[in-house]
């Protein structure tokens, strides 16, 4: 009777210490887990730029057909230019842009993002949750890219009509080059594209959104087509070296992406 009340006595201590064990264990691997997908964005990095390194003869056949599209962009811009502002009306141009640009749109992205990844969680769909971690890795990647390339360059806007370029640092204001919005749209669009391949029609649809996004840019005259065209192979480029560095590694499944409300309204926030 001693030894069993001894037993019984004991057993909530034994629960409760284990399930403190479980918790740390449990804290423990998903800090560790986290720690990799943050340090994953050095490697994936890495492989975005080491790409031309493993280019084979058609990925050198693309990458001269770009050459040669930007080169004529470059040329051509004031022609471009003229036939798009004597086509289309002020009208005209903000309609389309307004339908066009928010697939290059920071705030529809991230939100997208956080939703997509909401959908894998519950669903337990590890591809989605994968696509959802690795797009934030593109966005993020096509943000830092595209803003320090308009530093550098500080190309004045078509509106300004005058395509100088001011150099490093010389204003914020003139940011033409390169499209941020055609740069973040094909960066996802190509990522979305490589993780689900046998689904044609949804590299289809996100192309033809990144490309409407990227045309929507030059009606509404807030950049010039190189801008665009060399916006948007930066885009793909960044995406495609983010799919083949997730093909490498495989999972990466530590970040969670919480929809969040306080006194001062709602947002989503990203835990590691």
């Amino acid at each position: 009777m001693l030894l069993s009340l001894t037993v019984n006595s004991q057993q909530p201590l034994l629960e409760s210490t284990s399930q403190q064990v479980n918790e740390s264990v449990s804290a423990s691997k998903s800090e560790s887990t986290s720690l990799s997908y943050i340090k994953s964005y050095w490697y994936s990095g890495l492989t975005v730029l080491g790409q031309p390194l493993h280019y084979d003869w058609k990925d050198w056949t693309v990458f001269g057909g770009v050459a040669a599209a930007t080169t004529l962009a470059f040329v051509y811009d004031d022609e471009i230019y003229d036939y798009i502002d004597k086509t289309f009306t002020n009208s005209q141009s903000n309609t389309i842009s307004q339908y066009t640009d928010i697939f290059g749109e920071e705030l529809f992205i991230v939100p997208s993002i956080a939703v997509t990844y909401a959908i894998g969680a519950i669903d337990k769909n590890q591809r989605l949750k994968n696509m959802s971690l690795a797009t934030l890795q593109s966005f993020i990647f096509a943000e830092v890219a595209s803003a320090g390339i308009k530093v550098l360059t500080c190309r004045e806007r078509p509106d300004a009509n005058s395509q100088s370029w001011l150099g490093p640092f010389a204003t914020f204001e003139s940011t033409s080059f390169v499209s941020g919005h055609a740069t973040r749209a094909f960066a996802l669009a190509t990522t979305v594209a490589g993780f689900y391949p046998e689904k044609k029609w949804l590299g289809i649809v996100s192309y033809s959104l990144a490309t409407a996004t990227s045309i929507g840019r030059v009606i509404s005259e807030e950049h010039w087509t190189s801008d665009v065209i060399v916006g948007a192979a930066l885009g793909y480029f960044i995406g495609r070296g983010v799919v083949k560095f997730n093909e490498k590694i495989g999972n990466i499944n530590s970040v969670r992406i919480e929809p969040i409300a306080t006194n001062y309204g709602v947002g989503i926030a990203v835990r590691f």
